[in-house]
């Protein structure tokens, strides 16, 4: 039997996916192929990361050394690794690790890093970040930073990088605050040009500059990165770059630099990620020059083949996935798309705001009048200066 909390989880999960299958049985829907295997290990997905919050505990609990350690999780591995950072630098950090050989890790494999001495209340912090909740996330880090001591640098460090990305993600989806966005962000790579965080960094300063539609600024700081060592940055750069160029309205030479990045070797899981959101850029404009039926199959290649975790994606995806199928007048089968993104995805505050607009907008052509008030009051409770509350 699983814990209360695991138990609940599970409810939780399972309430979201029978809300969706109902509507779409109320809507007389199919639900697309791709959708079921989404729906089903939505719930595992939640449990595994449950057991991996709670074996992370019991770890710092009950088994931590008497001795210093710091603990690295890596993106290609699922290892963790145990030991003192010796070096850092913007392209990789140096592990002295507890038993073996010393090691050096690239920037781009850092998933995370819990230094010896970081407060318990960090870890919550970012769990309220990964949730979608900034504002919290964002005030919960501070109170770390204010509580650190003048010697943890790479907490402290960390703490400002976590609080300027925060600030970030929700300016994203509110452009009032996108100005402080991006000086803190700016602040943060200006003055840690030799941190494992500082492309990073970049990357977010680049879609801020993106969304307040500096694109000279946008295009310079997706330079950087693209200069970076790493194959899968360079990548990311390219598609970002292409985005620049679709968001001043130059469809083809964006759909060209798309296919310039899936056309270029992926040798890792990582370059092969970023290819997945090059599919994305290349499915807008195709749904931009009205090539509905090719956007569809590039965005259901995207949603089966990318993690289910990897919120940022699936959503995207979805809500796109809606665009195309509002191109080709399958008004029920696209409110399904902007549905899931309501439901599962809501962490994504950008997109979800976009999803909801839209819902307001296509409820009541399925005879749904009521869903579309309720759709309109989430969207202007949660999102009360988001561009999309001005489109109403």
């Amino acid at each position: 039997m699983g814990t209360k909390s695991e138990d609940m989880n599970r409810n939780e999960t399972a309430e979201s996916g029978n809300k969706i299958v109902e509507i779409a049985v109320n809507l007389n829907l199919n639900l697309n192929p791709v959708c079921v295997p989404l729906l089903t290990s939505l719930q595992s997905v939640q449990r595994d990361f449950l057991k991996y919050v709670l074996a992370g505990a019991t770890v710092l609990v009950f088994t931590l050394p008497v001795e210093a350690i710091d603990i690295i999780t890596r993106k290609s591995q699922e290892n963790r690794i145990s030991g003192e950072v010796t070096a850092i630098s913007k392209t990789a950090i140096t592990v002295k690790q507890q038993t073996g050989a010393t090691v050096e890790i690239p920037a781009n494999d850092i998933e995370m890093i819990e230094w010896d001495g970081a407060p318990a209340t960090l870890r919550a912090a970012l769990g309220q970040e990964n949730n979608g909740n900034y504002n919290a996330a964002i005030t919960s880090l501070q109170q770390v930073q204010d509580g650190l001591e003048a010697t943890a640098t790479n907490v402290q460090t960390d703490v400002k990088f976590f609080i300027a990305r925060a600030l970030s993600k929700a300016a994203l989806a509110d452009a009032t605050r996108l100005p402080e966005a991006i000086a803190r962000m700016k602040a943060f790579t200006d003055a840690n040009i030799t941190s494992f965080r500082y492309y990073e960094g970049l990357d977010f300063l680049g879609r801020l500059y993106l969304a307040s539609q500096d694109f000279t600024q946008a295009e310079a700081t997706f330079t950087l990165i693209e200069n970076s060592p790493f194959d899968d940055l360079k990548l990311s750069a390219k598609s970002s770059k292409g985005r620049v160029l679709l968001a001043q309205g130059q469809v083809d030479q964006a759909l060209a630099a798309f296919d310039a990045v899936l056309g270029l070797p992926a040798n890792d899981e990582s370059s092969k990620l970023r290819q997945l959101e090059a599919k994305l850029g290349k499915a807008k404009c195709l749904t931009e020059k009205k090539q509905f039926d090719q956007s569809i199959t590039l965005l259901d290649d995207v949603v089966s083949s990318a993690e289910e975790s990897n919120t940022r994606l699936q959503a995207e995806a979805q809500v796109l996935k809606g665009d195309a199928l509002l191109g080709q007048g399958k008004t029920q089968e696209a409110v399904l798309a902007y549905l899931l993104v309501d439901i599962l995805f809501s962490s994504q505050q950008d997109l979800h705001a976009e999803a909801l607009y839209q819902l307001v907008k296509l409820w009541p052509a399925v005879g749904q009048p009521g869903r579309a008030q309720d759709a309109r009051a989430a969207l202007e409770t949660k999102y009360p200066t988001s561009p999309w509350v001005k489109k109403l």
